[in-house]
């Protein structure tokens, strides 16, 4: 039975254990739910010899606990895994007496579906909790060039972020050491020399000047102090991402008069003193979300007008945004539905593209890998970047111009420059950089067969059936397979594997049965991705042999070559597409999708999908969820 080892170890682990607790049914709803009638002597029958101990069942899954539907909504990462194997043949495993039916099969995967799809729209809704979110490098550089006219790049100075879910803006993961906030102290010195001498700093910063205009009939003239305060306070209120309190502006400008005598009554000079202090306030580091009274409570206007913008632009509001917040219309769904579209139409959605989709491509690795340089010659560190940066403007032309999220499957255009169009095989786009071009080739089009996405999923010196097969199930199917197991073979570790061509030498690792499971599922993907090196270049040919791409799947279906795949694909949009919200859903939010964000991410997917997969429809519903508008209380302060 070690074949049936499931994606059940870490985190997954934990989530079983603490998650698949009997939820509470009401009796109406168990009166009408046909669990205990047709599912369960199912399970009993086919699962629970290996899933029905409460002491040591196999992959530490208790199938025993599921009383219902509500149960299987409420542990819906799990039941989306069982229900992925029940679909492809992998449960119960092949050497398990006696096989369920096709009639069975089909009415355990119709029921968990219908479980996982339904949406209860009276059932208590779960905004979910959000920590104190420091700015990641990216935000940090982002909003100081919005805020002070300043580029400065962090890159060299600051420590890397660390990545959660998948993505390096998760409050959880975005902790303050000492050595970063001496790195903060150190920029903020260099950003406020530059501001002051900028070309932007009297539209930016120095909205008044001392002397400037002159005082109403009568007036009392205005003190360099009192200009000082007009200034920070405007500056504050757009550093804070809110109206400032007075006694904050008070401790700036009690920094202002500290820079006054240090630089001899210096206006300007002066200024440079107070903007480092805002720089290292833990209103401008961190996005900090007020407290309330209730368990759960709407964000306010520019709460929530600061989620969007770092959600769409990776910095701060801008004027409009702000003005929606202080105004209170931001909150009104129209408003919210327009200023969405406004954002995602702006330039500044650019960042977007640039820090989500290589994230989400898992294509930031690319970066760092070395290739065999006398295999691969021409895969140099700009061409590494030319990749990198065809699928970020592939994902902005798809989010700027509203195309379906399909077009990620397969679509007949993409972005290339020469360079990048030798390398592929292509004719030359010609023009300065980057040109979107129309593929006439069906080999190219969508992210599968992108070379950045190809590449980063290939070894130094080969490709990867497993890495790519393993790719495609995470991002494309929302169907990760399981870590490898601590015992499972290694084909490097196998001196006579080595000699075998790569199909026999993976039907070889097959056998093992710790192995089996999981390669059953990647390996087909791999086989039919094989044309492509591992720097992405089409190859007809390995080693003087013709490749064979031709694969079955555990459930019977078969694809030969890449176009093959990518209609097998586009068939099981649904998944895609509820993967795909789930993944904008966590960088949006800057949390883990939790079970209880179930019915969201599925109401999403399905607007989306209403509304012909609308790139545009998909992001103004996550903008207009319940988890997006609502925060929860830290537990531990109630």
């Amino acid at each position: 039975m070690s074949q049936l080892r499931l994606t059940i170890t870490g985190v997954f682990v934990a989530l079983i254990l603490g998650a698949l607790g009997a939820t509470p049914v009401h009796p109406q709803a168990a009166a009408q739910d046909p669990f205990a009638t047709k599912i369960q002597p199912l399970l009993s029958k086919y699962c629970f010899k290996c899933h029905g101990s409460a002491a040591k069942p196999k992959a530490d899954l208790n199938l025993t606990t599921a009383s219902g539907e509500s149960s299987i909504r409420g542990n819906r990462k799990i039941w989306k895994e069982l229900l992925n194997k029940l679909r492809t043949k992998e449960m119960p495993p092949d050497d398990f007496q006696p096989q369920p039916t096709q009639d069975e099969r089909d009415a355990l995967v119709k029921y968990v579906e219908t479980a996982l799809n339904r949406v209860d729209l009276n059932a208590p809704k779960t905004a979910g909790r959000v920590t104190c979110r420091r700015l990641n490098r990216t935000e940090y550089r982002n909003t100081v060039r919005d805020l002070l006219g300043v580029d400065f790049n962090p890159v060299g100075d600051f420590p890397h972020d660390d990545v959660g879910y998948g993505f390096d803006n998760i409050g959880d993961v975005l902790t303050m050491s000492p050595l970063l906030l001496e790195k903060y102290v150190a920029a903020a010195r260099k950003i406020a020399d530059q501001a002051v001498a900028g070309k932007d700093k009297d539209k930016l910063i120095f909205i008044a000047k001392p002397g400037a205009g002159e005082a109403a009939a009568g007036a009392k003239p205005k003190t360099n102090r009192d200009v000082a305060k007009e200034v920070l306070t405007k500056l504050a209120f757009r550093a804070f991402r809110r109206p400032p309190q007075a006694d904050e502006v008070e401790r700036l400008l009690k920094l202002y008069d500290a820079g006054e005598k240090l630089e001899g009554g210096d206006f300007e000079k002066a200024m440079k003193l107070p903007i480092r202090g805002l720089l290292i306030s833990p209103y401008f580091l961190f996005r900090v979300e007020a407290e309330q009274g209730a368990d759960t409570y709407p964000l306010g206007a520019y709460e929530v007008a600061n989620r969007m913008s770092y959600f769409l632009w990776s910095s701060m509001p801008d004027d409009e945004l702000f003005d929606a917040a202080k105004s209170g219309k931001l909150l009104d769904p129209k408003v919210l539905d327009a200023q969405t579209r406004r954002m995602i139409e702006d330039p500044k959605s650019i960042s977007m593209a640039e820090n989500f989709a290589p994230q989400w491509l898992q294509i930031r690795r690319l970066e760092d890998m070395r290739f065999d340089s006398a295999k691969f010659p021409g895969m140099d560190t700009q061409l590494k970047k030319d990749m990198i940066q065809e699928a970020v403007l592939f994902f902005h032309e798809v989010m700027t111009q509203d195309f379906t999220i399909l077009v990620f499957v397969d679509v007949n255009f993409t972005f290339l420059n020469d360079r990048l169009a030798r390398h592929y095989g292509l004719p030359s786009p010609g023009g300065s950089g980057f040109q979107k071009v129309k593929l006439t080739d069906p080999r190219r089009g969508g992210v599968v067969t992108m070379g950045a996405v190809l590449a980063a999923t290939s070894d130094p010196d080969r490709t990867s059936l497993v890495k790519r097969g393993k790719w495609v199930l995470e991002t494309i199917m929302a169907s990760p397979p399981p870590p490898p197991i601590p015992d499972a073979a290694n084909l490097k570790d196998d001196p006579e594997a080595l000699k075998l061509p790569l199909r026999q030498r993976m039907e070889k690792h097959r056998t093992d049965p710790n192995c089996a499971s999981c390669h059953k599922r990647m390996d087909p993907i791999g086989f039919a991705l094989e044309n492509y090196d591992a720097v992405g270049a089409w190859r007809d040919q390995d080693q003087g042999k013709p490749i064979d791409t031709a694969a079955e799947f555990p459930d019977g279906s078969k694809v030969n070559g890449v176009l093959e795949l990518k209609k097998m694909l586009w068939n099981k949009k649904g998944e895609f597409v509820e993967g795909f919200a789930e993944k904008m859903l966590t960088f949006a939010l800057g949390r883990g999708v939790e079970y209880y964000d179930g019915a969201v991410v599925k109401t999403i997917a399905d607007a989306c999908a209403k509304n012909d997969y609308s790139m545009t429809t998909l992001m103004v519903e996550i903008v207009k969820s319940y988890p997006f508008l609502y925060r929860q209380k830290d537990r531990g302060k109630r």
